[in-house]
Parts: structure tokens; C-alpha cells; sequence
């Protein structure tokens, strides 16, 4: 009896197995390196104090396309849209296939 039920729960679980190893279908993108937005003295967003929330376009090679901004003061918007404009993201993935996907960046000023 014992031999039937090890076979059986070898059956059952070996199937699981190659499910576990799949990797997920999409695969987000994910920020390597953002510059420091600049707001020095002399600038239209220095001593301004907020965040801003933007939604960028991360494309196939890993910089930012269109960004769209979805929360924040408009200088504070300004500077951190520069920034971003420059930032460098590892791409996201559908299938394997390097693809086009948003990425919400939010910042702190």
C-alpha cells in the first residue's frame, strides 16, 4: 500500500513542477539610475517643497519616452520631468520580448 500512495503523490506533484519554473508573462520595467533634478539657487523650482508623480514610457532600449504628469506643483513638474527625460531603466518584458510599458516615478522635492 505504501508503494501505490508514493507513486501516487509523485503523480501529482510532478506535474506542478514545470509550472513553478515558467517565468511571468510580463516582467515590469525597473529604474537603474535617475539624475538629481536640478533646482539650484537661481532656478524657478528652488525652495519649493512637494512631490510630483509622473508616469513615463519606458521603451525596448531602456530610456524614457513620453512622460505624462500626474500629480505636482508645475515648476516642481518642470524639473522633475528633466530628470526623467534622463533616467535609465532595465525594460520591461511581455513574453521575453522587450516592450513598451509605463513606469510611475514619484519624487520628493
Amino acid at each position: 500500500m505504501r508503494s501505490v500512495s508514493g507513486v501516487l503523490v509523485l503523480c501529482l506533484v510532478a506535474p506542478l513542477a514545470p509550472l513553478r519554473a515558467q517565468k511571468p508573462p510580463v516582467t515590469p520595467p525597473r529604474l537603474i539610475s535617475l539624475p538629481t533634478p536640478d533646482c539650484k539657487t537661481g532656478k524657478p523650482c528652488h525652495g519649493t517643497h512637494g512631490h510630483v508623480r509622473l508616469i513615463v514610457d519606458v521603451l525596448e532600449n531602456g530610456k524614457a519616452g513620453d512622460i505624462r504628469a500626474e500629480l505636482g506643483d508645475a515648476v516642481l513638474v518642470t524639473a522633475a520631468t528633466e530628470a526623467a527625460q534622463q533616467a535609465q531603466f532595465v525594460p520591461g518584458s511581455y513574453l521575453g520580448k522587450p516592450a513598451v510599458m509605463d513606469y510611475v516615478l514619484t519624487l520628493y522635492f
